[in-house]
């Protein structure tokens, strides 16, 4: 009798210790690296595009206020069924991307089932072991892909979507996923909900030094700051904390009041260039204007308007929206004093082949330029990029 009881006591006590497990690897020196480096390449994605990366994403803002959620890590029996409840009760559509090891087990294959038969869901793969793929030999990498993606068929799915361990990737990983058949989806807005959780809903400097001291204890506040930027986008948690399938009821309530809508990580018409698919032609940064009315497009707050030197713009501190199909944007000083409430930045295209290096912005010279940070905390940058040119007074 005794080992009977030991014997149906043993897959609880594993249970127990895999939870335990993951939410361990969210807070060693690892974990917080591998994250730090993420955040880094994300905003640097605003230099050279996606490449080989597997944090960046194709497409860039403003996304017209559609937010795109996205969960890593599960499924936990503990927490992602709650996750999925609350998505129900907002008719949000989420992307699983689910970690293999994760996926044994009856309870487990219950949860990527339920997924897989709501319409709205989407199971996708986040590597087997969730190691960095990057360090990993190519076999390792191919072996880890295919059993994931042997867990999502087994649950009834086929698999498409593909996120890399902390976004890490090499041009030959990223190929053999590629090769694979499946699409590499980084992600533009990190909650840091791993940071909350491991600090117990604050997120200290030490673990993860990219969120503001005014948003340490105020994950709600740190994922809006990010979404305002961008106007919407891919918005990255993890299912497998508590902490974070308590607070997404709040948080997504939160995204309605503030007019953002749900939308799945398969539409098009929100991430065309993520699925190959070449977006429509509208106004945008450095396009050639008359006047005002040629530049209709806004960004959060701030409207579109047409820069002297004839070329659209919009007011900025720190950050610039950027848009599927047009060159990078970046923030310059606005040398011509054009703003009425002082100094300020304007957004400017950056130096690109689809701009002929600026010949093709009127107005501009090509030349390296110092971000303009203003009050916005954004970190110093320099770029090539299509400057207003300043008329020289003639002697």
């Amino acid at each position: 009798m005794r080992r009977l009881l030991i014997a149906a006591a043993l897959p609880a006590f594993l249970l127990a210790c895999d939870e335990a497990h993951d939410e361990a690897a969210h807070t060693g020196e690892d974990w917080t690296r591998g994250m730090e480096q993420a955040f880094v390449e994300k905003d640097d994605a605003k230099m050279d595009g996606t490449g080989c990366s597997g944090v960046r994403v194709p497409d860039q803002g403003d996304f017209g206020g559609k937010v795109i959620l996205t969960f890593d890590d599960g499924p936990n029996p503990n927490t992602t069924p709650d996750v999925i409840a609350t998505l129900r009760a907002f008719n949000a559509p989420a992307t699983f991307f689910i970690k293999g090891s994760n996926g044994r087990g009856e309870a487990a294959q219950a949860i990527l089932e339920d997924i897989v038969q709501d319409e709205r869901f989407i199971l996708a793969n986040h590597s087997w072991s969730h190691s960095d793929q990057k360090r990993l030999p190519i076999e390792s990498v191919e072996r880890e892909t295919g059993d994931t993606n042997a867990i999502i068929r087994g649950a009834g799915a086929q698999p498409l979507y593909y996120r890399f361990p902390y976004g890490s990737s090499s041009c030959q990983t990223a190929q053999a996923v590629r090769d694979a058949g499946m699409i590499i989806t980084g992600w533009h807005i990190d909650s840091a909900d791993w940071c909350f959780a491991a600090g117990g809903g604050y997120c200290p400097e030490r673990t993860f030094q990219h969120v503001p001291d005014s948003f340490r204890g105020d994950m709600a506040g740190f994922v809006m700051s990010q979404l305002r930027r961008s106007n919407g986008g891919i918005l990255l948690f993890h299912d497998i904390h508590r902490s974070t399938a308590d607070a997404l009821p709040e948080l997504l309530q939160q995204l309605q009041d503030a007019g953002y809508t749900f939308a799945g990580l398969n539409d098009q018409a929100v991430l065309p260039l993520l699925h190959g698919v070449e977006p429509p032609a509208t106004p945008f940064i450095g396009h050639a204007c008359e006047a005002d009315a040629d530049c209709a497009f806004a960004a959060d707050t701030r409207v579109g308007f047409c820069h002297p030197n004839g070329f659209c713009t919009l007011e900025c501190a720190g950050y610039c929206p950027d848009k599927s199909g047009e060159p990078y944007t970046f923030c310059v000083a606005d040398e011509l004093n054009l703003l009425p409430d002082g100094p300020g930045g304007v957004c400017v295209p950056q130096a690109d082949e689809a701009n002929g290096d600026c010949a093709d912005v009127p107005g501009t010279v090509d030349r390296d330029a110092d971000r303009f940070i203003g009050d916005s905390g954004a970190a110093a940058r320099t770029r090539r990029a299509c400057v207003p040119a300043i008329e020289q007074p003639e002697e």
